[in-house]
């Protein structure tokens, strides 16, 4: 009976279309409600959203809580708001990759990242996009979990800082906030997703109060607080025994009331469901929806549920509304945000005409249904139809702006992805300084391994590159006939059991140097694609072994998505570069850093633990009671520690000073002298540490509290300045359920990595003062 309700109310909206003379193929907005506050932009958001709501049916109210699906309204003028994925680019045809979300914090640049993100917010606009599923700020602490690649490492301090960058450049600032070319942030997934139980997907999470507030929270915080994200998505999985997206305590008492949030909050994808199938706290569909309402989830991603008897936030719901079983108050609290959200952005202004496919009640699911997919041609991607089904539809209900070409098509788009490139290549290790290579003194190189060749991004990318350009590519580009170039695969990591290992030994006995491109791939590393070891994939390792074995000075690339165990390599190949994933100019860059037109200089955002059994290794471990605890035959401490990255120069650090200060809540100013005294220009990242000698409770061996990137030319000397505040001190107090600071001494760690500390110096809180101790 509702269903032919329905069918009629759609007819009659059809019938008073076409007596207004509009086409089907793009409404235009009706003139019956001209005159109404909501359509006059001057009026505050909130007496907007209050007028347009009061003139909604329950089933207009519903159908705004869809996210992927249609949202809008042609009777109302409501417009679609557009959805997509944007974690390194904007996941449509031919936007510009830029390197995998751990790749864009190794170059440890907030204000480089802000630049990434908003020329990703501009191609988004472009396209259609006006909100993003981006990006992830999780805390890393089990890099076996296959959506390491989307993080920004394992640091709260280090995730805020580039998560707040991300989203200052997705949304803009000031003037620019929410314009025509920037986008609505969603910082997900809220919260302590990267600790996953056995290192699985979804899997449940148990965190304390304090390692909640001092390690998962703070990158949440920093988003809410201080760069004002528009959007909130939930975890998938169960946090203390309560899913997520029914946690009242997290959603309300500490996002909306604590932290002063006031978006919208979406759900992850059929998350509100899942409830009932999956976590078993609701025993039907219905009880979902409130429990996901109760808790306030705003809107429904199910990207595989069209409307109908499966969606949470569907038919049932009005009926439950309708039956009274369901207070009209908690769908009248979500559709309030959706409204917001979008008078927020602005589009209500910025849409003329709504096409019947972004209003269900008139086009019903025709945008979702009738389209042509994009094609993944290239790339290790086309080999995984679960990613390509989601990847090459995101264009759906999309509406290109004019011009769209020239955006996207832009020079300077590009070269910024080579810049970051540039800036995200690690320097593991370099021997005897192997590296970089004088490509007039080559005569042959050969080019080895599966990643050498390939196309290799990471997840979450667009499903067709406007080009890629290969290691083996950037080698010959750089070249340029100087030396030959010999390539040999190896082995495979599509087929994992494929080889041709004595291919590329003997390659490797014909070249003056072996460059060996190894790592990982869309199908090794992604979400839901966990692993239960950290060793590489297939013949990789034996192939390094067999091309060292040949005597032929070797260097390993690597490009993959998460910490790799690569303990024999360490010891035994004498230089190693990592990539993670590059992005488009992958080739270009890593060509660069080997032959030295560039001298690498990001940083390890995440620590490489030796075997999967030190897991969890993260470097702001709590003290330990003993340090008699050891692994047989094994030793302690990573491969490669957080922050770790080496130059093709050197850095001396001097002249430490501290001063107490009381201005704008700094405590204490820190600066030091940086010199290079190496022969080349090069880029040093500055890390200071802090560490609580004494507590009443245990506290990190060290933990992160500020950073800075710099350039210095051949003998210069710069000094480096950094501010702290009382609560880079404090730490989070379970009684009083508040941060607190307690007298005592401090020491202020300066260093290269989290364990290459190169200055420190004490400090004391002592009756509301700072002193510098000698």
């Amino acid at each position: 009976m509702e269903n032919q309700q329905m069918k009629k109310k759609t007819l009659i909206i059809f019938f008073l279309v076409i007596l207004s003379g509009n086409s089907l193929s793009g409404f235009k907005i009706p003139m019956l409600s001209s005159k109404a506050p909501y359509k006059n932009p001057n009026l505050p958001i909130q007496t907007r959203v209050e007028d347009l709501l009061q003139r909604m049916s329950i089933e207009e109210k519903v159908h705004q809580l869809a996210t992927f699906f249609p949202n809008g309204n042609i009777r109302l003028g409501i417009p679609h708001l557009k959805a997509g994925e944007a974690l390194h680019g904007i996941c449509l045809k031919h936007g510009t990759c830029f390197p995998q979300a751990i790749a864009l914090a190794s170059t440890w640049d907030p204000s480089l990242i802000e630049k990434t993100a908003e020329i990703i917010a501009l191609e988004a606009r472009a396209l259609g996009v006006h909100h993003v599923y981006s990006p992830m700020l999780g805390v890393v602490r089990d890099p076996r979990w296959g959506r390491t690649e989307e993080s920004y490492g394992e640091d709260p301090y280090l995730v805020s800082r580039i998560g707040v960058a991300f989203i200052n450049g997705l949304q803009g600032k000031g003037k620019k906030r929410f314009d025509i070319n920037h986008v609505l942030a969603t910082a997900k997934h809220f919260v302590a997703d990267g600790q996953p139980y056995a290192g699985l997907n979804r899997g449940p999470m148990e965190a304390s109060a304090r390692t909640l507030h001092e390690v998962f929270l703070p990158p949440f915080r920093a988003a809410v607080e201080e760069a004002r994200v528009g959007c909130i998505m939930p975890a998938h999985h169960s946090l203390n025994g309560i899913p997520c997206h029914a946690h009242q305590e997290l959603l309300i008492d500490i996002l909306r009331h604590r932290y002063g949030f006031d978006g919208l909050i979406i759900s992850d994808n059929n998350d509100i469901k899942a409830l009932h199938t999956e976590h078993k706290i609701a025993e039907n569909l219905h009880q979902a929806a409130r429990l996901a309402l109760e808790a306030g989830i705003d809107m429904e991603l199910a990207i595989d549920q069209p409307w109908g008897s499966n969606r949470a936030y569907g038919p049932e719901l009005i009926q439950a509304v309708k039956k009274g079983s369901l207070p009209i108050e908690l769908v009248d609290r979500a559709v309030r945000n959706v409204l917001k959200a979008k008078f927020r952005l602005g589009i209500f202004q910025q849409t003329n005409n709504i096409p019947p496919e972004h209003d269900f009640m008139v086009g019903g699911d025709q945008g979702m249904t009738q389209f042509t997919p994009v094609e993944t041609e290239t790339g290790v991607r086309r080999y995984d139809s679960e990613v390509t089904e989601y990847f090459n539809t995101l264009h759906r209900l999309a509406v290109p702006r004019p011009g769209w070409e020239k955006i996207i098509y832009n020079p300077e788009h590009d070269r910024l992805a080579l810049e970051v490139a540039r800036k995200a290549i690690i320097l593991l290790k370099n021997e005897n300084d192997l590296l970089p290579l004088d490509i007039s003194k080559l005569k042959i190189i050969a080019v080895i391994g599966p990643n050498a060749a390939a196309e290799v991004v990471g997840g979450y990318s667009t499903p067709q590159l406007k080009y890629y350009v290969s290691v083996l590519d950037g080698i010959k580009n750089f070249a340029q006939g100087k030396a030959k170039i010999i390539y040999e695969e190896g082995c495979s990591l599509i087929n994992f059991n494929q080889a041709n290992i004595p291919a590329a030994v003997s390659a490797a006995r014909r070249s003056d140097v072996a460059i060996v491109v190894i790592g990982g791939n869309e199908l090794t590393c992604k979400e839901n694609e966990d692993r239960d070891n950290l060793q590489l994939v297939g013949h990789q390792e034996e192939l390094v072994r067999q091309i060292y074995a040949t005597g032929t000075p070797t260097v390993v690339v690597l490009l993959h998505g998460r910490p790799l165990a690569i303990g024999w390599i360490k010891e035994h190949i004498p230089a190693i570069l990592d990539g993670w994933y590059l992005g488009q100019e992958t080739g270009t860059a890593i060509a660069e850093a080997l032959f030295g037109k560039i001298n690498p200089g990001g940083k390890l955002p995440i620590s490489y633990p030796r075997h999967v059994g030190q897991i969890p290794d993260y470097y702001n471990v709590f003290r330990w009671a003993s340090h008699r605890g050891r692994y047989f035959h094994s030793e302690r401490g990573p491969l490669f520690p957080f922050g770790h990255g080496l130059s093709y120069t050197q850095f001396t650090y001097s002249d430490l000073k501290i001063t107490p200060l009381k201005r704008h809540g700094v405590v204490l100013a820190v600066s030091l002298q940086i010199t290079n005294t190496g022969a080349r220009t090069g880029d040093e990242v500055i890390q200071l540490y802090i560490h609580d000698e004494y507590a009443s409770v245990v506290r990190p061996v060290r933990e992160l509290k500020r950073f800075q990137r710099i350039t210095l030319k051949p003998g210069e000397t710069k000094r480096v300045e950094f501010s702290l505040n009382s609560e880079d001190f404090a730490f989070y107090d379970t009684q009083s359920q508040g941060w607190k600071v307690e007298e005592g001494t401090f020491q202020i760690q300066i260093g290269a990595s989290s364990t290459d500390i190169r200055l420190q110096a004490r400090v004391e809180y002592k009756k509301n003062q700072w002193l510098v101790l000698k």
